[in-house]
């Protein structure tokens, strides 16, 4: 059976409302203070969890940095000893001496022409000196 829209309707609506249902609100102390602890102990918790990640991420960065500076290293000690290799072939006397007779056109001296210098060595200081003023 089908229902039409009739005098059910039209007095359901044509009803004023005059009572007014608000809740009265009451503070629950207990509920309160437990509420503020529970997010007191969840902040601690999530800052506790931050400064692990933030440990953690740290402790990456320094080992990435570690690892590129020990790169940085091994290329620095490969570098060294190549520079040394050519030092070491740029002054050997041999070399030397070619390059004096064929770009310089210098002649190597007669062993009666070739003066040998010494160095002198400095005499050590006295342990206790004097000093004369005037």
């Amino acid at each position: 059976m089908a229902r039409t829209p009739g005098v059910e309707d039209a007095i359901g609506f044509s009803v004023p409302k005059d009572f007014q249902n608000h809740p009265v609100r009451k503070l629950d102390l207990a509920r309160q203070r437990e509420m503020w602890w529970s997010v007191v102990f969840v902040s601690v918790l999530v800052g506790g969890l931050l400064m692990v990640a933030w440990q953690h991420s740290q402790w990456r960065d320094l080992g990435y940095d570690i690892a590129q500076l020990q790169r940085a290293r091994i290329a620095a000690e490969t570098e060294n000893l190549r520079l040394r290799l050519e030092e070491d072939t740029l002054s050997s006397p041999q070399r030397i001496e070619r390059l004096a007779i064929q770009d310089l056109h210098l002649i190597a001296p007669s062993p009666t022409e070739a003066v040998v210098l010494e160095r002198v060595r400095q005499a050590a200081a006295p342990t206790r000196a004097l000093v004369a003023r005037r």
